[in-house]
């Protein structure tokens, strides 16, 4: 059984390496091709457009983020599920996984932007709301801390979402999801176009909610019923469909424009990855070589996610670039992929073996053990078992 785990955290890791990839190129892309000539596929307001669907991956490549936390609420569940949570060590690993990091970066951000920061912006950010005005502005440094707030947010929520979906199954989340999408909606509506799209949905917990909700359903379904969705085809499937959806917003000029479809957007990209992630999880199992190394990307995959954008802004700021085509975004591609990428693997790897590893040895089982039930002659005593951290 403990060898099973490891394969299933390993075809995680996979989708956290895609995942942090996939937004490196995304931002790359977009913000290193101004510099190497002008797009005839750029919009007015500077957004890229592409016929291509597996261009579109890299274009709408901030969909990285909604399988980040769609895989959020898929791991947590599966190590959870049916089991009671002690609520201070669950919030302590999760301060001990994301902190040290988060922190070195607050410190380092700081000492160099003080005109971005003051001590209530400092504040807020470490109680797990920069997401919101008046936390730090710290340029490069913090340009990728809102994803860190609403993690943080959700970590509050989730030992009772957890402790729901076990005592009620998927239909009581499902229930929630509706509950959020006519509030949503509401809200939507009653603000008569007042609204800054990316800042409810993208950037704040009240559109990404849905999406880690989903993950918990996919873990469900994952332990109950994982050989309906084994299968190279299905995993097939699953991509296809994610692939085609991206295309169509992009297609539909819908990050930018704030059409109203993107109420409804945050539950199809949710579903479409709660879907990849449970293929692929129930169908891959390989442990080779190759498998291990993307999968130690997935390990480090913070440090890549809280460091890259630092990368890419250097790469601006000097105008650097590889221009081998004459045509500046596949010119900005090639050189997100083959030099900032590896800088920042590189960077990642440092920051990931120096300040992140050291402190999540420290992690400590949070699963309360089972509760014995009463029988007519109980057995005797057993060693109890470790649960998972």
């Amino acid at each position: 059984m403990r060898s099973r785990n490891r394969q299933y955290l390993v075809s995680v890791d996979h989708l956290r390496a895609y995942a942090a990839v996939l937004v490196l190129l995304c931002h790359g892309t977009h913000m290193i091709s101004p510099h190497l000539g002008e797009s005839p596929n750029k919009a007015p307001h500077g957004w890229l457009y592409s016929d291509n669907p597996l261009a579109t991956l890299v274009l709408e490549g901030h969909t990285g983020v909604a399988l980040f936390m769609v895989l959020s609420g898929f791991i947590f569940t599966i190590g959870t599920l049916g089991k009671d949570i002690r609520y201070g060590r669950f919030l302590g690993n999760r301060m001990l996984r994301i902190f040290p990091l988060y922190l070195a970066l607050i410190i380092l951000g700081v000492g160099a932007h003080k005109q971005g920061a003051d001590l209530l912006a400092v504040l807020q950010s470490l109680a797990g709301l920069g997401n919101l005005p008046g936390s730090l502005d710290l340029g490069a440094v913090s340009s990728m801390w809102w994803a860190i707030a609403v993690e943080l947010q959700f970590y509050l929520l989730f030992p009772l979402l957890s402790r729901l979906l076990s005592k009620h199954g998927p239909v009581a989340l499902f229930k929630l999801l509706g509950a959020i999408a006519v509030i949503r909606t509401l809200v939507w509506a009653s603000a008569a176009g007042g609204i800054n799209v990316n800042s409810m949905l993208y950037y704040s917990l009240a559109g990404r909610i849905d999406q880690f909700l989903m993950g918990m359903v996919a873990a469900w379904f994952f332990v109950h019923h994982r050989k309906w969705f084994q299968g190279a085809l299905k995993v097939g499937i699953a991509t296809a469909l994610v692939t085609s959806a991206i295309w169509a917003f992009n297609q539909t000029h819908s990050f930018q424009e704030g059409h109203a479809t993107r109420l409804l957007w945050v539950d199809v990209e949710g579903a479409l990855w709660s879907l990849v992630v449970l293929t692929y999880v129930a169908t891959v199992s390989s442990t080779g070589m190759v498998s291990r190394g993307i999968a130690k990307v997935g390990e480090m995959s913070f440090s890549v996610y809280l460091l890259h954008y630092m990368v890419v802004t250097v790469f601006v700021s000097r105008r650097w670039g590889i221009e081998l085509t004459g045509r500046p975004v596949t010119d900005a591609f090639i050189t997100a992929s083959a030099a900032v990428l590896p800088i920042t693997l590189t960077a990642a790897v440092v920051t990931f073996h120096g300040i992140e590893r050291p402190f999540l040895r420290w992690r400590r089982a949070y699963l309360l053990p089972d509760q014995p039930k009463a029988t007519a002659h109980p057995p005797a005593p057993k060693v109890a078992l470790v649960s998972p951290r």
